[in-house]
């Protein structure tokens, strides 16, 4: 029997608990078989006289350590993922973010200006004076901005934008299927920005209306044929205008055509009707060349009647016979004649020139002899 203390003061006597492991056998009884050994895997079980934490209970968090929330949420990140993440570290997080901090401050406030650009760095929507290459510096994004533009490279705009057809009426009223280019560049960086909100359909918009006014100032055959240079040079004077009207800060440098032909549905008639007109042209031309060529000859031969008639009233009788000898002298000049005076009798009458150099006879007579 053993004694234990009651809670009320008193000793109390209780029976002697044996343990079976440790007892030792009481004589003339058989020794107790051993013990089977205990079963770890099963969970064990507490009593409420144990105050222990179990094993497999999770520890409170540390100070300074992730949250259990965190936890399950890398652990179930993990899964996803299929890989192990890296637990935050508050150190590693600070220096990430500095580092980022400062990748955006250097991004938005730093603008590399090139060459051939210019730059407009903006404060809070106030602009700025126009910069040159280098580096322009601003605030940082949201409250700074630079606008950078290349100024001196030439930019091309072709219109139309499709292969479709593009037609423009002439004076005449006749239709033209134009395609042009728009050589220009930027002249003034500060009215680019300003004045235009979109810089490219005002271009297109008061391209199309100058050469639309071009071609209202001339003739179809003009149009499609040599006066092609022309219409170039006058659309690209009208855009300047137009655009110098808008301060759009943009130089326009030449018009080049690429195609004015007359529709495609009528445009072999349209090129038989030019080449007809081009053909009376050259008609007309050559008229009036041959009419003043002949005038020139009229002038001339009335200049040389003029002479004669001075002379002819010096010496009636000696002008008289020297416009016949010269006259004779023009008409038998290409061909021999033969003049008959009496039956049986010919006299052959050369040139004067020939007359001259040899004297003719007839039957053995002299030219002179005969009559």
């Amino acid at each position: 029997m053993a004694q234990h203390d009651s809670p009320w003061g008193g000793a109390e006597t209780a029976p002697a608990l044996r343990d079976p492991d440790c007892a030792a056998p009481v004589e003339g009884e058989a020794a107790p078989a051993p013990a089977p050994a205990p079963d770890t895997t099963a969970p064990r079980i507490p009593g409420p006289w144990d105050h222990s934490r179990p094993r497999s209970a999770p520890r409170p968090p540390r100070r300074g350590a992730t949250a259990p929330g965190t936890l399950a949420a890398l652990d179930v990140a993990r899964r996803l993922v299929g890989t192990r993440l890296p637990l935050p570290d508050t150190r590693r997080t600070v220096w990430l973010a500095a580092a980022a901090g400062l990748v955006w401050l250097g991004a938005t406030s730093l603008h590399p200006v090139g060459a051939h650009d210019q730059a407009i760095v903006a404060t809070l929507g106030a602009w700025g004076p126009v910069q040159g290459p280098g580096v322009a510096v601003s605030w940082p994004w949201p409250i700074g901005t630079a606008y950078i533009e290349d100024v001196t490279t030439m930019r091309r705009l072709t219109l139309p934008d499709g292969s479709g057809e593009h037609l423009m009426m002439t004076r005449d009223g006749g239709a033209v299927d134009m395609a042009y280019e728009v050589r220009w560049r930027i002249g003034d960086l500060r009215r680019h920005a300003l004045a235009l909100a979109s810089p490219d359909t005002t271009l297109r918009l008061a391209a199309d209306t100058a050469m639309r006014a071009t071609l209202a100032g001339m003739d179809f055959p003009a149009a499609i044929g040599p006066g092609r240079n022309r219409i170039g040079r006058e659309a690209a004077r009208r855009l300047q205008t137009v655009l110098d009207g808008y301060q759009a800060g943009i130089v326009i440098d030449g018009i080049d055509i690429r195609r004015a032909d007359p529709p495609q549905r009528v445009a072999e008639a349209m090129h038989a009707v030019a080449a007809a007109r081009t053909d009376a042209a050259g008609e007309a031309d050559q008229a009036r060349s041959w009419s003043r060529q002949w005038i020139a000859h009229a002038q001339g031969e009335a200049g040389a009647f003029d002479q004669i008639e001075a002379q002819y009233r010096q010496a009636p009788e000696i002008t008289r016979r020297q416009m016949y000898y010269a006259t004779m002298e023009r008409v038998l000049a290409q061909s021999d004649k033969v003049i008959v005076d009496a039956p049986g009798t010919t006299t052959t009458v050369l040139p004067p020139q020939a007359a001259a150099a040899a004297e003719p006879t007839v039957h053995g007579t002299k030219a002179g002899d005969g009559h």
